[in-house]
This record gives structure tokens, C-alpha cells and sequence, in this order.
């Protein structure tokens, strides 16, 4: 949106582009009309999924829709049609292949007269769309910074495809509040924490909840699993570390007193933990 956050200034760009990770020529960009119905920005980035033998591309439009793309060919075959001239550019336009609205209730279009409403207003998705064994997880919800308070984590059957809208939600678990976490899936569980200040783990199968755990202050990182932990860090400084079990356990707390908003990552047996004023690199001590 503009600085006025009530209009979309280029209606017609796209959201999902393509480049060569060689050279960086633009290549290709997605069809789909995204942008008239962006309720804020583009938040979350794409990731892929095999499907029938086949990669497709996943991405949660500011729209608040989940799409799948076929990735561009390698060698650059395309058929006519897909470089036809639009706008006077001869980009490729990546084929939709998936298309998802994970709330099919929030209003669509003339989106930006909900900017003021806490009750009623378009989903937004700021995480990143997770795939694994043929299901997307994915967390939406209403802005942060406008729009409703209601969020919620869905499982979402990602192996019909052929472009049509489908309802392929298979559970959907409700959130306390905004959420921007990208959900962290491992084994049969999934974690996730929203801005109700509040840490989830569910049941991959069913959406069941396991536990949830109180935690200090909002959140805009996503949970981070490794070593058979689960680790993430806050905007009042809190950083947690649990079990990544179906059990609650509580393995450590600490408070930075500095926010964070990026979400810890490790590397080499060294964790990562950046706040807003400094990087922290944490280790084991040598026995």
C-alpha cells in the first residue's frame, strides 16, 4: 500500500517474480491479479513441495490466498502463450497450478476500508507456507497492525491440483491473536506462537493441541527446532527453549531485554540469536 495505507499505486505488478541465480535477468512473474487486494504488503516467501512427482511452487499472496506455481522451466522452453506481450513486456508468466483461500469468510475486495476495524477484515499470512508429505501448513490471520484480531494455523491438503479453487482445508486450529510465526513442523507435531503471547504444539494428524505455554511479550519470529529443541525469542526480550516433545518441558528462559524479531537459527553446533541491537552466537562450553 502507499503511505496513505489505502491505495495500491502499481495494480497491475506482480507478487511473485522469477530471476536467473546466475546472472539476475528477470525472467518470469505470476498472472494472477494479487495486487488490487493487497491489504497491507507482501509478506511471506515462497517455498516448494513435490507433488505426484512434480515441484510446485507455494506462495500466500498479500491477498491472503495460497497459490501453486509450476517453476520455470531450467532450460527455458515456453510456449508461446507464456510470453506473449503484456503491458509491453515479454516476461513468462508462471502457470497456476493451486489455489487456496484459507478464509473464505474475510472480505476480498475494496479491502482497504477495513484498516480501522479490529472486528472484520481480510487475513493476511506473514509466515512462510511449510510443505511436507503432501499437506501445506500454514498461520493467518487478521494485520498487526490493522484489521481483526482473529488468527489460526490450517493444514491444508496440497496435492489436488489443476488451478481451480479448492476447500481442501483437513483441520484447522485456532490462535489467540495476529500471528507471523512460520510454523515449525517436526515428526507428528507442529509449533507455532502468535502475538496472544502464547506458544502452541499440536498434533500434525488431527490439529489437535498438546500444550501451549504463556511467554512474555509478542511475537514476530518464527520457532526454531534443532537438536531436539524447539528455541524462539520475543519483542520483550524473552528467549525459551523447549523439548520438542508431545510433553511440555520448559528446558530454559532467559530475558535479553532487547527485543527480537528474527528468528534464532544454528549452525555447526553454534545458535544464533539475533536481537535488535546485537548477535548473539551461543555454544556449548568444552567438556
Amino acid at each position: 500500500v502507499d503511505n496513505t495505507h489505502r491505495k495500491i499505486r502499481t495494480s497491475d505488478a506482480p507478487s511473485l517474480v522469477v530471476f536467473d541465480k546466475r546472472t539476475g535477468e528477470y525472467l518470469a512473474r505470476d498472472n494472477e491479479p494479487i495486487a488490487p487486494n493487497i491489504f497491507h504488503c507482501t509478506w511471506s516467501a515462497p517455498s516448494i513441495g513435490v507433488v505426484n512427482g512434480k515441484p510446485v511452487i507455494y506462495f500466500c499472496g498479500g491477498n491472503g490466498i495460497i497459490y501453486g506455481f509450476e517453476p520455470l522451466a531450467t532450460n527455458r522452453v515456453e510456449r508461446a502463450e507464456d510470453t506473449a506481450p503484456r503491458n509491453g513486456d515479454r516476461l513468462s508468466r508462471l502457470k497456476k497450478v493451486f489455489e487456496f483461500d484459507p478464509d473464505p469468510s474475510a472480505p476480498k475486495t475494496e479491502v482497504h476500508r477495513f484498516t480501522t476495524n479490529r472486528r472484520e477484515s481480510p487475513s493476511n499470512i506473514f509466515g512462510m507456507p511449510v510443505f511436507l508429505d503432501g499437506r501445506l501448513y500454514v498461520a493467518g490471520g487478521g494485520d498487526i497492525f490493522w484489521g481483526k484480531n482473529e488468527a489460526w494455523l490450517e493444514c491444508i491438503d496440497a496435492t489436488p491440483l489443476g488451478g481451480g479453487v479448492r476447500t481442501n482445508t483437513i483441520w484447522t486450529y485456532t490462535l489467540d491473536k495476529h500471528v507471523l510465526s512460520t510454523p515449525a513442523v517436526i515428526g507428528d507435531l507442529v509449533f507455532v506462537a502468535d502475538c496472544g503471547r502464547k506458544m502452541h504444539c499440536v498434533e500434525r494428524a488431527t490439529g489437535k493441541a498438546l500444550w501451549t505455554h504463556d511467554i512474555a511479550g509478542e511475537v514476530w519470529a518464527s520457532p526454531y527446532v534443532a537438536d531436539g529443541k524447539v528455541y524462539l525469542g520475543t519483542r520483550s526480550g524473552a528467549f525459551y527453549v523447549f523439548a520438542a516433545n508431545r510433553e511440555k518441558r520448559l528446558l530454559f528462559e532467559h530475558n535479553f531485554r532487547v527485543p527480537i524479531s528474527a528468528t534464532t537459527t544454528a549452525a555447526n553446533g553454534v545458535l544464533y540469536i539475533a536481537t535488535m541491537s546485537q548477535l548473539h552466537a551461543v555454544a556449548l562450553k568444552n567438556p
